[in-house]
């Protein structure tokens, strides 16, 4: 099962029908993620990747419209199944960790009436089973006053305990996947260590496969085993994770990676990336990170590259695909070479031969 993708993604494409037009939100996007494996997918806010997660779940709203392409999770494909069976798989096969709780979570219910009444939409158990699991997933994320945090409503806990209850009620019913859309964003720096290992933790015990959404690049290096970088709608870049971080190849991502802070450097300012992601109705005609590009040329801004395949990397960006094709044409050189050289080597073999065989016939 280990090798098996619990999710494929194929050309998906999502997109918004408002007075300017149709907007493309998620442009042909293709991904897969294995089970038990965590994928990181990064980008500045406005990028697509909440509107990713939406297009798993089945949550994309008006305006917006799945427009293409598929999502196979376990042999199933999401793209057009009915919402009765969508909701079959929320919870049980599929859950989401939300980016604020406290818009997530009913105000005027229990914490623990809402974990049992997620438990009791997708399993056929009694009340009194429900509470028992409730309270013990509540410990299991490291809440101490279990049966006192179980009665009391939202807005009595801190964010990160709401965090915590979020994270209880995505996993009581065990889905093979959670989806994490920035669950740590409005957390400060020590709540959210506790949070990214409390996630880390209950992934090992469980099994379950992440998808973990942010803009913070040193929390998805802490996170992801791959990471999937996207820009305005499009994926401009995938690797595993120790390549992103060790060689990254799209300028977008070096830009994102230059912007953490390092302990070890003395700086007056942080680096940038010049510019802001642009409107979904404005997008450039040839590549969309054109205008922010220090490595942009003429071809850039005319013509909009596909992805290339590179030392590991899916990279979306022409620098890449002129070396592509100079590492084919040396190749090619090479085999020519190769091949003239067994050529040679034959010749001089079968000369050898002769001269052997006209010794010999002096003897």
């Amino acid at each position: 099962m280990e090798n098996e993708n619990i999710l494929t993604i194929k050309d998906l494409d999502v997109r918004l029908f408002t007075d300017r037009g149709e907007l493309p939100v998620i442009d042909r996007l293709s991904l897969s993620l294995q089970a038990g494996e965590t994928l990181g997918i990064v980008g500045e806010s406005g990028c697509g990747k909440s509107m990713l997660a939406s297009a798993i779940m089945g949550l994309v709203a008006h305006p917006g419209k799945v427009t293409g392409g598929s999502i196979r999770f376990g042999g199933q494909e999401l793209v057009g199944m009915k919402k009765r069976d969508l909701r079959k798989i929320r919870g049980t096969g599929i859950s989401m960790i939300f980016q604020e709780p406290m818009t997530s979570l009913n105000p005027l219910m229990t914490c623990g009436r809402q974990i049992m009444e997620t438990i009791t939409s997708h399993e056929k158990v009694s009340k009194a089973e429900a509470k028992e699991r409730a309270l013990s997933m509540i410990r299991s994320v490291g809440i101490a006053r279990a049966e006192k945090v179980f009665s009391e409503v939202p807005a009595q806990l801190s964010g990160g305990m709401r965090q915590r209850i979020m994270i209880a009620m995505a996993l009581i019913c065990r889905p093979q996947l959670l989806i994490c859309d920035e669950p740590t964003t409005a957390l400060d720096v020590t709540v959210q260590a506790q949070i990214l290992g409390l996630i880390r933790r209950l992934q090992k015990e469980t099994g379950t496969s992440v998808i973990f959404i942010s803009h913070d690049m040193g929390v998805i290096s802490q996170m992801a085993d791959r990471v999937a970088v996207m820009y305005a709608g499009q994926l401009v870049e995938y690797a595993d994770a120790e390549k992103i971080f060790s060689e990254p190849k799209h300028p977008y991502t070096q830009g994102l990676q230059a912007a953490i802070p390092r302990l070890d450097e003395q700086k007056d300012t942080l680096r940038s990336i010049p510019g802001n992601v642009p409107m979904l109705y404005e997008l450039p005609k040839g590549c969309i990170f054109f205008p922010r590009c220090a490595f942009a040329t003429e071809r850039c801004h005319a013509e909009r590259p596909g992805l290339v395949e590179t030392e590991g990397h899916l990279v979306r960006c022409f620098q890449y695909e002129a070396s592509e094709s100079e590492k084919e044409q040396d190749v090619s050189e090479k085999d020519q070479a190769v091949q003239h050289d067994d050529r040679n080597a034959g010749s001089a073999a079968q000369g050898a031969e002769q001269k052997d065989e006209k010794g010999g016939a002096q003897v």
